[in-house]
């Protein structure tokens, strides 16, 4: 019964391998295999029971060549790597700059859209920064909530020569969730305009 198990579980991994790496081509996969064993060699390791380095970068690369309807990205990625002397508190503090990259990301949307009003009124820059920094200040919740579960695209660490941990995360999250936060934000907001 046991040996069926693992020769089930088996054939279910090799099912799954074959199709990921079925999604490029032989020389996509290459040179994502060329960077994993760069990373190996620079001592990036996953934690027990994590998926590995090559299955992390395979998804990670297919997440960043998704494309929405119109042949646009459709993930916003979010990276940040930072240090600590414990692995979980190098993670959380990457954890945090990671979706500070894609708070900004919707900061940006919000401030095309406050911009496009601006130039609509005839206001200066000057005042169209202030707008947004107090809309995206009064709208903090809001950028919390649409970041709080994020998809989780690469996690790896590594342990440096003075003992300290560095980890190394990407994030993604869907652009239409951005847009969707941009445009709450600027319709609860906009009457600064008026």
């Amino acid at each position: 019964m046991k040996t069926i198990k693992l020769f089930a579980t088996l054939l279910m991994l090799f099912v799954f391998a074959t199709n990921v790496n079925a999604q490029f081509d032989k020389k996509q996969m290459k040179q994502i295999e060329k960077e994993v064993k760069a990373m190996e060699k620079e001592g990036w390791k996953v934690k027990p029971g994590g998926l590995s380095l090559l299955d992390q970068q395979i998804r990670s690369k297919k997440v960043q060549l998704e494309e929405d309807a119109d042949g646009n990205a459709a993930w916003q990625i979010g990276a940040a790597s930072s240090r600590g002397s414990v692995y979980d508190a190098a993670r959380m503090q990457a954890m945090v700059l990671a979706k500070t990259e894609l708070a900004n990301a919707i900061s940006a949307s919000v401030t095309a859209k406050y911009a496009s009003e601006a130039a609509n009124k005839q206001l200066g820059n000057g005042s169209v920064e202030s707008m947004v920094e107090t809309a995206m200040k009064s709208q903090e919740v809001t950028v919390d909530q649409k970041l709080s579960n994020p998809r989780v695209l690469f996690e790896a660490y590594q342990t440096l020569p003075d003992g300290n941990i560095e980890v190394n995360i990407r994030l993604a999250i869907k652009k239409k969730l951005i847009e969707d936060a941009a445009n709450e934000i600027f319709e609860k907001t906009k009457q600064n305009f008026e």
